[in-house]
Parts: structure tokens; sequence; C-alpha cells
């Protein structure tokens, strides 16, 4: 009897808990010249509509150079899915349905399928302090490969940085994300070599590389995802995908900040 009070005690205090979660109606759509199946087409409106729910709700968090350097390479697609990656890092979609029918008009010429949809979005509950900040700033957007690149950071208070390289495209048998500082070889501070205290300001160096298995690529883009923490943590130095590293985001709980930036790779 005790027992079944207690349980009944823990759902009203579980159901009174009010939900981070918002839910937002929004729209997705695709137009295409009969180049993909009508299936195919509702399924990338579906894509954007989830992108623009994220969007709604955790705001726009991703620089207009990753967009336009990404489209000018990849595609508007493909972008856009690169867009919806980031956007998740900061905050998840927990549950989605659709309202009414996807519309799909073709009138010979130009298709478009519309998707509207009510998303429940869930931010990630980071610690936030609005004096625990830094600025990372790239000299250039543009590099050829071998080039060296030079990363200039600034931290509002002394913290814990680390940087990852995202490799959007896939390559078998090759990790998405490799952790470039703190590590060997790869990225050093300008003073203290390997040591990601940052305690004021530092510049980084980067020789940037055109992967050689990219036979029949010009340029490629790339991100550097920045995370600061007030704790070292025990990130890996490499992940298969992006997703990968946001779980390991998600199970921090102490005061972090993330931030990207995109360029592109000349061959």
């Amino acid at each position: 009897m005790f027992k079944d009070k207690i349980i009944h005690l823990l759902i009203i205090i579980f159901f009174s808990i009010p939900s981070l979660a918002e839910i937002v109606t929004v729209t997705g759509t695709h137009k295409h010249t009969g180049d993909v199946s009508r299936k195919t087409s509702c399924e990338i409106a579906l894509q954007k509509a989830k992108l623009n729910a994220q969007r709604e709700v955790l705001g726009e968090k991703i620089s207009s150079e990753v967009f336009t350097n990404c489209t000018e390479i990849d595609g508007e697609y493909n972008c856009e899915r690169k867009q919806s990656t980031l956007l998740s890092l900061n905050g998840d979609i927990t549950g989605w349905e659709s309202i009414g029918k996807p519309e799909y008009e073709d009138d010979g010429t130009l298709a478009i399928c519309k998707i509207t949809i009510k998303a429940e979005v869930l931010p990630i509950n980071q610690n936030e302090d609005p004096t625990f900040y830094f600025k990372a700033q790239l000299d250039k957007n543009i590099y050829r490969s071998d080039e060296e690149m030079e990363i200039n950071i600034e931290v509002s208070k002394p913290m814990y940085i680390s940087v990852f390289q995202w490799l959007p495209y896939s390559l078998k048998g090759y990790s998405q994300i490799t952790k470039i500082f703190p590590r060997d070889n790869l990225v050093y501070p300008q003073n203290n070599k390997n040591n990601n205290f940052i305690e004021n300001k530092t510049k980084l160096k980067f020789q940037v590389k055109f992967p050689s298995s990219l036979k029949n690529r010009s340029k490629i883009d790339e991100i550097l995802i920045f995370v600061s923490s007030e704790k070292e943590i025990p990130w890996f130095n490499e992940y298969a995908q992006v997703e990968d590293l946001k779980k390991q985001l998600l199970k921090q709980k102490i005061l972090m900040v993330s931030k990207d930036l995109s360029y592109i790779v000349l061959k």
C-alpha cells in the first residue's frame, strides 16, 4: 500500500515538471525539374521542414559562410543537411507528426512537394554564463592544400579549448571528426605547445590538406568545431560521425560553449 502511494506520488511529480521542449508548426518545400522521384522529393521536403523547426526554436546559429561555402560546392540540399547536423549540436527533435498529407504539384517542367509538420524541439540544457565565452577567427576562408591556416582565439576568462575538424563528405575508412587541438603534430599554440588551457589569447597554426582520396573534386568545404569548457574533458582523438561527438557533448554536465567556422580547401 505504502509502495503504491510512493509510485503514485512520483508519477504526479514527473508530470508536474514543465517540459523544456517547444512545439512548432513548420513547412518544408522541395522543388525539382524531374531529376528525382516524387518519394525522394517529399523526403527532402520533410528534412527541410525539420531544419526549419530547429531554426525556429534553436535560433540560426550557423554562420552564413557555412551555407554559402557548401552551397557552392555540394548544392543546397546537402548544405541544409550539414546545417541541420550543426544545429542538432544545440538541441534535438524529440518528436513530430504530419499536418495533413504532402502536397505535390507537377506541371511537366517543375515539380514541388510541400510538407507541413508539428515538431517538438528540445534545446540541449547546458549551463550558461554570460561571462563565459570565447572568440575564434580564421585568417581567411579559402586555402590551398598544404597551406598553413592561422586560428586566433580569445577567451573571456581562463578555460579549456578543444578544436575538432569535421569533414562533412563521406570517405570509406575515415572518421568524420578529428581532434586537431590539442594533438601532436597537427595544431600547436604559439607559446605553450599542446596545452589547451587558455588564459587570454592564443594563436594556433594548422596545415590544411586536400584529401588524396577525392579524385574527382577540385575543392571541398570543411568545418572546425570549437568547444570550450570550465574543466578539461578527455575527448577521443577521432569520432566516426559528428553525431558521436554530439552524444559526448550531451553527457557533459559542466559549463561549455561551442562554435563552428567553415572554410574551403582547393586542390
